[in-house]
């Protein structure tokens, strides 16, 4: 059993206390011991306002002796706190493996030690972290290439069985299901390969300045008749000439895959709110809607890579890859994508990138026609 040490810290400060407190009291007893013998080989008495006056400022002097000497000898050890407080910021902050020094015997030495610990044992966590997560980018690149193969040879031999020969309603039910699904196979594939790609350290984005109020304008009427048929009512607020340095491509990608998941998940005939605005020294992007209970429920999981909303029932089509893959190409941007709940069963996407120059905006508002 380890034995039970002393609580060096401690002992140590009680000690500067008592001395301070004895220095304190010393000069306390040679100045009301001047003063005494002052009056008495001057053979006078002073009045009472006057002696009140002498005690109050032998008792100021004595305070402060033993503030300053107290400051004096706690000044190391309050640096070592404050340089202690440094590193961990430090290493809070990221700087994973950062040490600090370790000087003398008491709880200070033994919370620096526990620290280079800390911070030695992190950095492995993350270096092992890091190496898995490259294993399974590998993994995923591998079986994206070895799966492609056999997948092509299936979809030619389909091809091959459905040409030159008269099919039976049946069987053209059978190929339209077989041909549904290596397609389906097919774009798992082209995901799983933008997922090792995304999530890659040497991901490249081709950034251009590009007018993100006309982009989501343009993708607004290419998407508006599906949901036209619906019965959604578009409302639109953007606000014009709103441009930023990103990967057009990408962001495509991104909003549209958010519009495909309003599409999919929201309620029959509710409306759709998009939104385009700048919000104190960021630029938002959001597309709110009504959906359903599980949706409200599945928030905090929505950005985890395969999950899917009521997955079981398997009625929605998707991968549950999308979103995933949408939030790592804002956060390449340098921005987020969030998704939150608004009263009465509504979930509202919201994407935020930093202003990187003020400019002037006027905001219009628009509704579809339904």
């Amino acid at each position: 059993m380890k034995q039970r040490q002393w609580d060096r810290l401690l002992v140590k400060l009680i000690g500067i206390i008592l001395v301070n407190a004895l220095i304190a009291t010393i000069a306390f007893l040679i100045m009301g011991y001047s003063i005494s013998l002052y009056y008495i080989e001057n053979e006078t008495t002073p009045d009472p306002l006057t002696a009140n006056l002498v005690f109050l400022g032998v008792t100021f002097i004595v305070i402060l002796i033993f503030i300053i000497g107290f400051s004096v000898m706690m000044r190391k050890t309050l640096r070592k706190i404050t340089y202690l407080s440094s590193e961990i910021e430090q290493i809070a902050n990221g700087d994973l493996g950062r040490t600090v020094k370790v000087e003398g015997r008491d709880e200070l030495a033994s919370l620096g030690g526990s620290v280079n610990r800390m911070s030695k044992q992190l950095s492995e966590l993350f270096e092992k972290e890091r190496a898995h997560e490259e294993e399974r980018n590998q993994l995923f690149s591998n079986l994206s290439h070895d799966l492609r193969t056999p997948l092509t040879s299936i979809k030619g031999y389909t091809q091959l069985l459905q040409m030159n020969r008269d099919l039976t309603p049946e069987e053209n039910d059978h190929f339209r299901i077989l041909n549904e699904k290596t397609d389906q196979l097919e774009h798992l594939l082209d995901q799983l390969m933008d997922v090792n790609r995304l999530y890659a350290p040497n991901m490249q984005l081709k950034k251009q300045k590009l007018n993100l109020s006309l982009l989501t304008t343009q993708l607004i009427h290419e998407m508006e008749p599906l949901f036209n048929e619906r019965g959604h009512r578009l409302h639109v607020s953007i606000q014009p000439d709103q441009w930023m340095e990103a990967d057009q491509e990408q962001l495509i990608r991104v909003f549209e895959n958010l519009f495909s998941n309003a599409w999919k998940y929201a309620k029959q005939t509710s409306p759709i709110h998009i939104e385009l605005q700048t919000k104190d020294d960021m630029l938002e992007w959001s597309i709110s809607n009504a959906t359903t209970v599980e949706t409200i429920h599945a928030i905090p999981h929505l950005f985890d890579r395969t999950y899917r909303v009521d997955s079981s029932r398997g009625v929605t089509p998707g991968d549950g890859l999308g979103l995933s893959i949408a939030r790592q190409i804002i956060l390449l941007h340098g921005g987020k994508l969030t998704a939150e709940p608004i009263e009465n069963q509504v979930i509202c996407f919201r994407v935020s990138f930093p202003i990187e120059s003020d400019g002037p905006s006027r905001s219009y508002r628009s509704t579809a026609h339904q």
